[in-house]
C-alpha cells in the first residue's frame, strides 16, 4: 500500500505542462505583443499618410470651389451693366420691372442678391424686396464702384456676424454715373457643405482674419484666438473628440487640448488662405481594426495549446488512474498470496 501511496503522490506532482510547452506559450506572447506593436506604428504611418493626402485633395477642392465661385460672380456686374433695361430704369427713374428681372438673373447665375443702386446710393431695385428704398452709399461696395472704372470686390462684416462677399461695378448712361449694380456672391454655401464633414474648416483673408469658418463663432478672429474660444457642438467639435486615442499619431496641432491633423494651403485670391483640422477617427479605426484581428489570432493559438496542454494533461490523468487501479489489484492479490502461505506454514 505504501508503494501505491508514494506511486499516486509523485505522479501528481507532475505539472500539467512541461517546460518546453510553458517556454512555448511564453515565446507566442512575446511575438505577439512585438507584432501588435509594430503593426499598429506601421499601420498608423501608413493610414496617416493617407488620410493627410485625402484631406490635401479635399482642401485643394474647397480652394477650388472658391475660386470658382468667385470668378463666375466676377463677370456678372460687366454684363448687368451694359443691360439696356437696366440703364433705362435708372434714367428713367421706372424701376416697376426691375426687380423682377434681378430676381429672374439671379436664378440663373446662382448669386446670393443682386443690388441695383440709383447714383445716390439708394437701393432702387433688389432681389431683396425688404431693402429697396434702403440707402448704402456709406457701404464700401458703392463707394469703391464710383471712384473705379472696373468691376471691385469688397467684403463686409454684416449685423448678423456673417461675412458678405460682393462685386459691383458703376453704370454709366452717356459717359455719366447713373448707378451701380452689386452681385453679392454666395460663399456661405460652403460652410454649410464644410459643416457636413467631419473636418473643421475655415478661410483667412490676408490679414489673418477667418472670414469663412465651419464654426460661426469664429468668423472674426485670428487663429489664435478661435482655436481658445469655446465652440458650440459642430464640425469641429466632432473632429476635436474624434482624436483621442493610444495610438501614436502624429501631432500637428492642439485645438481645444487635443490633437488634429492641421493643413494650410493658399487660396489664389487676394492672399487668403484656408486651414483644415482633420480628424484621426479613421485612422483609429482602421487600425484597431487590423491589430483586433491580430489579437484574437494569437489568443485563438493560445486558447488551442492550452486546450491540447489540458487534454494530454487529462489523458495522463486517466493513464496514471488506470495504472494505480491495476497496481491496487495486484497489491491486493500479493497481499492475498502471502496471507494464504502464511496460513499454510502454519498448518504444517
Amino acid at each position: 500500500m505504501g508503494k501505491d501511496s508514494n506511486f499516486d503522490v509523485s505522479h501528481s506532482d507532475r505539472p500539467a505542462m512541461s517546460w518546453l510547452g510553458r517556454i512555448g506559450v511564453l515565446a507566442v506572447t512575446v511575438i505577439g505583443v512585438v507584432v501588435v506593436v509594430s503593426t499598429n506604428q506601421w499601420l498608423t504611418k501608413r493610414f496617416t499618410e493617407t488620410t493627410r493626402n485625402r484631406a490635401e485633395l479635399r482642401q485643394a477642392l474647397y480652394s477650388g470651389n472658391l475660386i470658382s465661385e468667385l470668378q463666375r460672380n466676377s463677370i456678372v456686374p460687366l454684363l448687368l451693366s451694359r443691360d439696356p433695361n437696366l440703364i433705362n430704369a435708372l434714367e428713367s427713374d421706372d424701376y416697376s420691372q426691375s426687380t423682377q428681372r434681378l430676381i429672374s438673373y439671379v436664378e440663373e447665375i446662382g448669386s446670393a442678391a443682386l443690388i441695383l443702386l440709383d447714383e445716390g446710393g439708394r437701393v432702387v431695385a433688389a432681389t431683396d424686396r425688404n431693402i429697396i428704398g434702403s440707402n448704402h452709399k456709406p457701404n464700401p461696395y458703392f463707394v469703391e464702384a464710383v471712384r473705379s472704372n472696373d468691376t471691385v470686390f469688397s467684403s463686409f462684416r454684416n449685423k448678423n456676424g456673417a461675412y458678405v462677399f460682393d462685386y459691383s461695378r458703376r453704370i454709366e448712361a452717356s459717359g455719366k454715373l447713373v448707378g451701380v449694380i452689386v452681385v453679392e456672391a454666395d460663399l456661405r454655401k460652403f460652410e454649410q457643405s464644410w459643416a457636413g464633414i467631419s473636418d473643421a474648416v475655415f478661410v483667412t483673408d490676408s490679414q489673418s482674419t477667418i472670414i469663412l469658418a465651419t464654426e460661426p463663432r469664429w468668423r472674426g478672429l485670428i487663429e489664435s484666438e478661435a482655436l481658445e474660444a469655446q465652440s458650440a457642438p459642430s464640425a469641429i467639435s466632432r473632429a476635436i473628440r474624434a482624436t483621442a486615442d493610444w495610438t501614436a499619431l502624429p501631432v500637428d496641432a492642439y485645438v481645444l487640448g487635443q490633437a488634429v491633423m492641421r493643413l494650410e494651403n493658399r487660396v489664389p485670391f487676394r492672399g487668403w488662405r484656408i486651414t483644415t483640422f482633420t480628424p484621426y477617427a479613421s485612422v483609429r479605426e482602421r487600425v484597431n481594426g487590423v491589430l483586433a484581428i491580430e489579437i484574437m489570432g494569437f489568443a485563438l493559438l493560445l486558447a488551442v495549446a492550452f486546450y491540447f496542454a489540458s487534454r494530454r494533461a487529462r489523458a495522463r490523468s486517466v493513464f496514471f488512474e488506470k495504472e494505480s487501479a491495476e497496481l491496487r489489484q495486484l497489491n491486493e492479490a500479493l497481499q492475498l498470496e502471502i496471507t494464504e502461505r502464511k496460513r499454510a506454514e502454519r498448518n504444517l
